[in-house]
């Protein structure tokens, strides 16, 4: 009860009140302290605070030190009709490829490969592509696999590649032993169907950005918008959204 009427007080002096912040000592703050001084931003993300400074926090963070860019297309045979109509000679006849309804990326996962002596990181990636054929829908998973090869990784925030010599495997494999996770965007480039001969091909077009990142106390400046006494609860989306590794995705999916 308490916090209602302090919330209920507040809002009935916001209005009277212009909001201020003071970045700093750190002029970088000046873009978040726009944001929060902003009067239908404000009301839109639900800042509570009237004033806000941009001070020095210490988090625990996620930092990425090394990133491997690979672009790649999956080409998978699809069939060209549901149905299965025969030919005068058998097989199948070819009626127009279908069309492409929907697509996402199923589940995504990568892991070490000291098995080649850690020398790469494997990613594993499966799509699920909604096919058309007239008022039928059909849906498919086809899966792919794609290595970053150490000399493909590039240190940030330097951007210096490690060298593609036994030198610059010795550097990655250092590198790796202080790797505590990984991280990825995936960028699917386009979705299309075509055609060779009687067969119907799926390719997909894509980029992974894969990141590996190491576990780090940080100092940050930042500004904080919530009363100290927030809570915030964390929650990852779960069917439908989460994107969870490949293995052990089920039955009628996922790589094993």
């Amino acid at each position: 009860m308490d916090y209602e009427k302090k919330d209920n007080l507040q809002n009935t002096v916001e209005p009277m009140q212009a909001p201020s912040c003071s970045a700093g000592a750190n002029p970088n703050c000046g873009e978040c302290c726009s944001i929060f001084t902003d009067t239908a931003k404000r009301a839109a993300f639900g800042y509570q605070l009237e004033t806000a400074v941009c001070e020095c926090h210490d988090i625990c963070v996620e930092d990425v030190r090394d990133i491997c860019v690979r672009r790649k297309s999956l080409t998978t045979c699809i069939p060209c009709n549901p149905d299965g109509t025969a030919g005068c000679r058998g097989g199948f006849l070819p009626d127009g490829p279908p069309t492409i309804q929907s697509f996402r990326v199923l589940c995504a996962e990568e892991r070490l490969s000291p098995q080649t002596g850690c020398d790469r990181i494997v990613n594993d990636i499966e799509f699920e592509v909604v096919l058309r054929y007239g008022s039928t829908l059909v849906v498919v998973t086809p899966k792919d696999t794609l290595t970053c090869m150490w000399y493909e990784f590039a240190q940030f925030p330097s951007g210096v590649f490690f060298p593609n010599t036994a030198a610059g495997l010795n550097q990655f494999r250092n590198e790796l032993a202080l790797i505590d996770g990984s991280c990825k965007v995936i960028i699917i480039d386009s979705v299309r169907v075509s055609t060779s001969g009687n067969d119907c091909l799926l390719v997909i077009d894509y980029k992974v950005v894969d990141k590996l990142w190491k576990h780090e106390n940080l100092l940050v400046s930042a500004i904080k918008p919530y009363y100290s006494g927030n809570i915030t609860v964390k929650q990852e989306f779960g069917q439908g959204h989460n994107i969870g590794p490949c293995s052990g995705s089920g039955s009628c999916g996922g790589i094993s």
